[in-house]
């Protein structure tokens, strides 16, 4: 019996000091109070992540919690967005805080999410992993040739909405598919 109750005791040490590490990763924040985090280099990347708007509209959502020492040019449109939702945004600065989540969105409720893993996997990697160029990344939002939006629809085609498709009246205004020139670019 003796033996349960320091096996308990220990548990529940462990427990609390997972508790404390994960607010030391998640900018002061436990993780089932989590929706999503984004990493640093992410948003250093000047990406605006779909996802992370997507999560302030989250009727649960209270709060957007980002690094202080991060350039305002790249938290401004999160921040401009989190305006535009209604939500309180708040940017925090503590020496504790490790690793490389950069933003999180807070919610009221605690979410059932121990086993998942919060932080969104780098937008880049999301392309190429799917065996498209990094370049679709930067194109989100935009205007795509045929050729590209064909191999997005073969490839990826979960991320289609996230992409118009150039018609002719683009062509004919000499418009380009903005992933052919950021790949004009890296050649």
């Amino acid at each position: 019996m003796v033996d349960n109750i320091i096996m308990e005791k220990e548990k529940a040490k462990m427990r609390f000091f997972k508790m404390q590490s994960e607010k030391l990763e998640y900018l002061g924040e436990f993780k089932e109070n989590v929706i999503i985090a984004l990493d640093r280099m992410d948003i250093e990347k000047n990406l605006i992540r779909f996802e992370i708007k997507e999560a302030m509209k989250n009727k649960n959502a209270i709060l957007l919690k980002i690094k202080r020492d991060i350039k305002l040019n790249l938290i401004k449109p999160y921040i401009d967005e989190a305006e535009k939702q209604g939500l309180r945004y708040m940017l925090v600065d503590d020496l504790t805080y490790r690793g490389s989540v950069g933003l999180v969105v807070v919610t009221s409720e605690s979410l059932d999410n121990e086993s998942e893993d919060i932080i969104l996997e780098s937008s880049t990697k999301v392309f190429t992993d799917a065996g498209l160029s990094e370049n679709f990344a930067h194109a989100i939002g935009e205007k795509i040739c045929s050729k590209h939006y064909k191999e997005l629809e073969e490839k990826l085609p979960e991320y289609l909405d996230k992409f118009e498709k150039m018609n002719i009246f683009d062509k004919f205004l000499g418009r380009e598919c903005i992933i052919d020139r950021y790949d004009e670019k890296e050649r």
